[in-house]
């Protein structure tokens, strides 16, 4: 698989994942420790980039799916 296929999985069932859960940027970012224009760039459709795998880790725990899974 291609990086950019990554890129596009991650951010499609990143916001899926939001979508279930009922909570936007601004609560996510909190509980994941980040700043909300760090998950407005991961969603955005010109990103081109995956974040740190402890960030990963923590959008994976805060939205309770597993790693694997987000990343496709």
């Amino acid at each position: 698989m291609d990086r950019r296929d990554t890129v596009e999985i991650f951010r499609a069932r990143l916001a899926e994942s939001m979508e279930r859960a009922g909570i936007n940027r601004s609560g996510l970012a909190k509980r994941v420790g980040v700043d909300r224009s760090t998950l407005s760039q991961l969603l955005s459709p010109d990103n081109e980039r995956l974040p740190r795998a402890d960030t990963v880790a923590a959008i994976a725990s805060a939205l309770q799916v597993s790693l694997d899974w987000l990343l496709g």
